[in-house]
């Protein structure tokens, strides 16, 4: 059994996976970008976190409505043409949303929330197209060890993103930060697309209609009902830290201190991922879930109202620690997605997964906006660290999903 850094090593030598790696990882940069620049500035101009948390349900809605119909047509190899429309689709929905802002009363918030819902239904899928293509780029042999790195690298994107956006609010304002986050949007997109293209997995033809056979609904397996289940627990809980974060330091006068505090927590989850990668392979799920939920009640206990006055550098810490569950549990997840569906039908499968994490992320969106203008930033947290308990409950109670030479009889006849 070779050693994870043979595992990079291994990988490095896949003809053309390492640009294609670095590109799918820029693509998602705008992701971890977007939420402070967007949450300041629609703060700003409605005085409202419960605008902010609409029209963050309107948009997250919008991408988990379109995940499983855009992974469909990834499996069906139009990859390229789907990113581009995407692509322009959802960077002209962001600047929408900016003109509204920077010109229309904050009375109109419910035409920024249509908006929203409509730019969510063309984000980018370059997460779950890449997750999709993987395997017929490395082969099985090398699958696991490729899902491992795209969860460690993504924290250092989750990390840069944060950064990226307060350095664009510290120059420029928020509201220039979420048109550079569109601009990126689509040239990360576009740049993703060719380079899909160059490696041979991003223009293939469609299936001849006679070859499309019926197939029961994913949905209607437990194993995978489950890990979607929990992966949308954990997408709610993520959310509730985020904003509460953002809250806060605006309440303390402090805004540009919210990428800061982010990317601390996402860099717990680096550090996490790399010491899971390297030390601690064959941690149980439940630990890695139960270290989050930890983390979580934690950093609760230090926000107002519970505390009124905390030094910066313990929340640091306790963000920093919390955070180094969150690499290992989305890594496992991943793993078991994968293992929890047909080969043909992962792309889809990723889709479901980007459909319950974005309903997830609405639902938690819509009610941490409720619970910061009801009693402050403690009580979102709070409820982000039960469901996580919830999670817990689901990793220890339920089955293994089956393996995938199990999910071979998938087809049924029409």
């Amino acid at each position: 059994m070779s050693q994870p850094m043979s595992g990079v090593k291994d990988l490095m030598r896949v003809p053309g996976l390492p640009r294609l790696f670095l590109w799918s990882m820029l693509g998602r940069l705008n992701v971890s970008a977007l939420p402070i620049a967007l949450s300041l500035m629609l703060v700003r101009w409605s005085h409202s976190y419960v605008v902010v948390g609409l029209v963050g349900c309107a948009l997250t809605l919008g991408q988990g409505a379109a995940g499983p119909l855009r992974g469909r047509a990834a499996d069906r190899g139009s990859t390229v043409r789907l990113l581009v429309i995407t692509g322009v689709g959802y960077t002209t929905g962001l600047a929408a949303i900016v003109t509204l802002a920077a010109r229309a009363p904050s009375s109109s918030w419910p035409v920024v929330v249509l908006v929203a819902l409509v730019t969510g239904l063309s984000a980018v899928p370059v997460s779950q197209i890449s997750r999709a293509v993987w395997p017929k780029i490395v082969g099985s042999e090398l699958t696991s060890a490729l899902y491992t790195a795209e969860a460690t690298a993504s924290e250092v994107v989750t990390t840069t993103g944060p950064l990226l956006a307060s350095l664009v609010i510290a120059v420029a304002g928020p509201y220039w930060a979420v048109g550079v986050t569109a601009l990126l949007t689509l040239v990360s997109a576009l740049v993703f697309a060719a380079s899909l293209g160059r490696a041979g997995v991003g223009g293939e033809p469609l299936p001849q209609r006679g070859e499309r056979l019926a197939r029961r609904s994913l949905l209607t397996e437990g194993p995978f009902v489950r890990v979607v289940a929990i992966s949308m627990l954990v997408t709610a809980a993520i959310f509730a830290v985020n904003l509460s974060v953002v809250a806060w330091t605006q309440n303390i006068g402090r805004p540009a201190l919210a990428g800061v505090l982010t990317a601390c927590w996402t860099a717990g989850s680096l550090a996490g991922g790399f010491a899971l990668s390297t030390f601690a392979r064959g941690l149980p799920r439940a630990l890695r879930v139960a270290g989050m939920a930890v983390g979580m009640a934690a950093l609760a206990v230090l926000l107002p109202p519970v505390l009124g006055t905390v030094p910066l550098w313990l929340v640091f810490v306790v963000l920093f620690l919390g955070g180094t569950a969150l690499a290992p549990t989305l890594a496992a997840t991943y793993e078991q997605i994968a293992e929890a569906s047909p080969e043909d039908r992962r792309a889809e499968a990723f889709g479901w997964m980007a459909t319950a994490t974005a309903g997830g992320g609405a639902l938690s969106a819509a009610l941490t906006g409720v619970l910061l203008d009801l009693s402050g930033p403690a009580l979102p947290v709070a409820a982000g660290a039960a469901l996580v308990v919830v999670a817990l409950v689901l990793t220890v109670v339920g089955r293994k999903p089956r393996a995938p030479a199990d999910e071979t009889v998938e087809e049924v006849t029409a």
